[in-house]
C-alpha cells in the first residue's frame, strides 16, 4: 500500500476531535447481550467462554447432563463480555437455548421472579430469526405431528408461523387444541395449559400475550378466554415444567450476572443478592435435566458471601470445579484490543489510517501491558490519551472535550429498550423512589421531601403492593403519601393493591396515589369498588406513568445501581449531576412524573382510564364458548391440516 492510499494526518486528526474512539463508557449493558452484533475480541478471556462451550458440547454428548460453572473477577475484567460471546456463538451455531438473568427488581422474591426472566429471554430471537419460545414450541409441535404419524412432514418454524397466519382465528386455535391433545398423549405434564401457551407463540397476532402469560403475569378476562387459558400462572413450578419441555429437545444454558450491587440486601433474612440468587441456583441446578447454569461474580462475592452458604450451595453454583478466573491485559491482548476498536471507529469514518493504532504506538501500549490492567482501565486510558500527536513539529491541537462520566453512563443507559421494564411494578417504583431521595430537603408543590423509603408494613410485614411512601410537609402539615405501582392488566391482583391504596389507617397514610400506564384501562367495577372512593372521597390521586418521564428516572438508578462495578462514580457525583442537569435531563425537581406525585390532586378519575362498558368482552366469551362447541364437534384430522 502506498502513502497516497492513506487518508491524511490533518482528516485523521479532525475525526479523533470531534469524536473520540472511546468516548463510549465501555461496559455493557444489559441490552448488549441481546444486540445482533458483538464488539469482540475473541482471544481476550477465551479461557472462560471456551471451557464453557466445552462443557455444552460434552453435555451434547452425553457425558453428563447438567452442570454449573463461577467465573469470577474484579471489576472491568469482561465479565459481561463473556456472557454475551457465549449468547451470540450459541445464536450463530446453536447448540443450545440462552437465558440471561440480570435484573432483580424484587431481591426479596427472586425465586418467584425467576419465571418473569425465564420467559422474557426465551422472547428473544433465537438461531432461526425467530423467538427462542417459537424453536421450542417448533419442535414440540413437530413432535405432536410425529405422535400421530411416525412419518409425518418435519416443519421449520417459519412454516408453522406462516401457516398460523394464513389461518383464520376459529382454524388456529383448533390446530393449538389439536396439537396440545396430540402431545399430552405422549407427554406426561402436569399443567396442559404451559404446552398450550407454548403453542400459541407460534401466532403472530397472539404470541405476545403468550409469553405474558408465560411470564407469570395476568392477562385481561377477555384475552384469557381468547387464548382458552387461566388469567394467571405464576409459580416456581411452572417454571420447573418449562424447564423439562426444553430438556426434551435442547440444552439450555442460564447467566446470571450483575451479582455485585453493593446495596443489595433483603430487608427480612439480611442475605445479599448473591447468596440469594445462589440459593435459587442450587434449586434450578437440582431440577435441570439437560444444561449449564453460568454465574459470574466478584472474588469478594464468592469468597465471601456465596462461599460462607450452608447447605452445600457454592457446591452447586460451581460445580464443574473452582472458579474460572478471568485475566488482566496483558502487552498482545491490549494491542489486539486497541486494534480491535480503532478499525471499527476508522471503518465507520471512511479512514485508513496509516498504522491500525493511530494515534497510539506500540511502545505505548506495550508499556501500559505491563501494569495489570483491565479491559475496562485500558479503554479508559485509550479515551484519556486519544489525542492527535504534535502537527508540523510544534503546533497542537486543542484538548479534547472531557464529559462528565456521570452523564456519560446516564446517556448509555437512556439507550435501553424500557419495553420489558413496563411491566415491573417493583423496577418502575424502584426507580420513582430513587428520583423522591434525590429530592429530600427540597420543596416540590409545596411539598417539603423530608424521607422517601420502601419500608411499607402492615401487622409487621412488608406489603407488595405499597411500594413505598413520601413523607413531608405542606405549610406545615405532615403529608405522608402512599406509591403504588401496578401495571398489572386486571382482576384479582389489581384489586388487591388498591383495596390496600384506600387502607390509610393501616398504612398511615395521608394520601394515597395510584401510579398506571394510561393504555392499562380499568373496568368499571373496580373504578366504582376503589377508584372513586380512593380520588373523590379520600382525596388520594391517579398519576398516568408515561415512558418519556420514567425512562431518565430508570436510566439514572441503574447508572447508581451500577456506580462501582460498571462505571466507577460516586453517589456525590450523581447526586451533583441530578442538581446540575436535572432541568436539561428531565431528573429531580424537573422530573413531571415526581412533581405530579407530589400535586395537589384533582379530585377527579380520569374517564380514558377506564375501559367502556364489558359487552364487547362478554360478546367474545360468547363466541370463544361457540367455537369450543364446534371443535368439539370436529373430527378432522389433525395432520390433513399442516400437509
Amino acid at each position: 500500500m502506498t502513502n497516497s492510499s492513506f487518508s491524511s494526518l490533518e482528516d485523521l486528526n479532525a475525526a479523533l476531535l470531534s469524536q473520540n474512539p472511546f468516548a463510549k463508557p465501555p461496559s455493557l449493558r444489559a441490552e448488549d447481550i441481546w444486540d445482533k452484533e458483538l464488539f469482540d475480541v475473541e482471544t481476550i478471556n477465551a479461557h472462560a467462554s471456551d471451557a464453557v462451550f466445552q462443557a455444552l458440547a460434552q453435555i451434547r454428548a452425553g457425558q453428563y447432563s447438567t452442570t454449573s460453572i463461577a467465573i469470577t473477577a474484579q471489576n472491568g475484567t469482561g465479565k459481561t463480555h463473556v456472557i454475551s460471546r457465549i449468547r451470540h456463538r450459541l445464536q450463530e451455531h446453536g447448540g443450545g437455548l440462552f437465558v440471561c438473568a440480570n435484573q432483580y427488581s424484587n431481591i426479596s422474591q427472586v425465586k418467584q421472579g425467576f419465571q418473569l426472566i425465564l420467559a422474557e429471554s426465551l422472547g428473544k430471537i433465537g438461531r432461526d430469526g425467530v423467538k427462542q419460545w417459537q424453536e421450542l414450541a417448533t419442535a414440540m409441535a413437530n413432535n405432536a405431528l410425529k405422535i400421530a404419524q411416525s412419518n409425518a412432514k418435519v416443519f421449520s418454524p417459519q412454516q408453522f408461523i406462516e401457516k398460523f397466519k394464513a389461518g383464520t382465528p376459529k382454524q388456529v386455535k383448533k390446530w393449538i387444541k389439536e396439537l396440545t391433545k396430540a402431545f399430552l398423549q405422549a407427554k406426561s405434564v402436569n399443567d396442559p395449559d404451559i404446552v398450550k401457551a407454548i403453542f400459541w407463540t407460534l401466532s403472530d397476532e397472539q404470541s405476545l400475550y403468550a409469553i405474558k402469560w408465560l411470564k407469570g403475569q395476568e392477562l385481561a378476562q377477555y384475552q384469557a378466554n381468547e387464548l382458552e387459558l387461566p388469567s394467571q400462572c405464576q409459580s416456581f413450578e411452572a417454571v420447573l415444567q418449562i424447564l423439562d419441555l426444553i430438556s426434551e429437545y435442547n440444552e439450555l444454558v442460564i447467566c446470571f450476572d450483575e451479582l455485585d450491587t453493593p446495596d443489595a440486601y433483603d430487608d427480612v433474612s439480611g442475605l445479599h443478592l448473591s447468596q440469594i440468587v445462589a440459593g435459587l441456583i442450587k434449586d434450578l441446578f437440582q431440577n435441570l435435566k439437560r444444561g449449564l447454569i453460568l454465574s459470574v461474580m466478584m472474588p469478594p462475592q464468592w469468597s465471601n458471601k456465596v462461599k460462607q452458604l450452608p447447605g452445600g450451595v457454592s457446591d452447586k453454583v460451581s460445580a464443574h470445579g473452582k472458579p474460572i478466573d478471568l485475566k488482566y491485559m496483558d502487552a498482545e491482548s491490549i494491542v489486539n484490543l486497541v486494534t480491535f476498536w480503532l478499525d471499527k471507529y476508522y471503518e465507520q469514518q471512511n479512514l485508513i489510517p496509516p498504522e491500525s493504532i493511530y494515534p497510539f504506538t506500540q511502545t505505548q501500549l506495550r508499556e501500559l501491558g505491563k501494569e495489570r490492567n483491565t479491559v475496562r482501565e485500558v479503554l479508559n486510558w485509550c479515551k484519556e490519551n486519544c489525542k492527535p500527536p504534535v502537527l508540523n513539529g510544534s503546533e497542537k491541537i486543542h484538548e479534547i472535550e472531557n464529559f462528565d462520566p456521570v452523564e456519560l453512563a446516564f446517556i448509555q443507559e437512556l439507550e435501553a429498550d424500557i419495553e420489558y421494564y413496563l411491566e415491573d411494578n417493583f423496577l418502575l417504583a424502584d426507580a420513582i423512589l430513587f428520583g423522591f431521595q434525590s429530592l429530600i430537603g427540597q420543596t416540590i408543590e409545596r411539598v417539603k421531601v423530608q424521607k422517601a423509603t420502601d419500608k411499607v408494613t402492615r401487622n409487621r410485614r412488608k406489603d407488595d403492593y405499597i411500594n413505598f411512601k413520601i413523607f413531608g410537609k405542606d405549610n406545615g402539615k405532615d403529608v405522608i403519601i402512599g406509591v403504588a405501582v401496578l401495571q398489572y392488566a386486571g382482576g384479582k391482583v389489581l384489586g388487591a393493591g388498591l383495596k390496600r391504596l384506600n387502607d390509610y389507617p393501616a398504612f398511615n397514610l395521608t394520601r394515597g396515589c395510584l401510579v398506571r400506564s394510561q393504555s392499562k384501562k380499568v373496568t368499571p367495577y373496580l373504578e366504582k369498588q376503589y377508584l372513586i372512593p380512593l380520588i373523590k372521597q379520600q382525596g388520594g390521586e391517579y398519576v398516568p406513568l408515561k415512558e418519556d418521564e420514567i425512562k431518565p428516572l430508570l436510566a439514572i438508578r441503574a447508572v447508581h445501581q451500577k456506580r462501582e462495578v460498571d462505571y466507577g462514580v460516586s453517589e456525590e457525583e450523581i447526586f451533583n449531576f441530578i442538581a446540575e442537569k436535572g432541568a436539561e435531563k428531565m431528573l429531580g425537581a424537573s422530573n413531571p412524573l415526581l412533581r405530579e406525585i407530589l400535586s395537589d390532586p384533582s379530585y377527579e378519575v380520569p374517564t380514558d382510564l377506564i375501559e367502556d362498558e364489558p359487552v364487547a368482552v362478554a360478546e367474545s366469551i360468547m363466541d370463544d364458548l361457540s367455537e369450543s362447541e364446534e371443535l368439539d364437534k370436529s373430527c378432522d384430522n389433525l395432520l390433513s391440516e399442516f400437509n
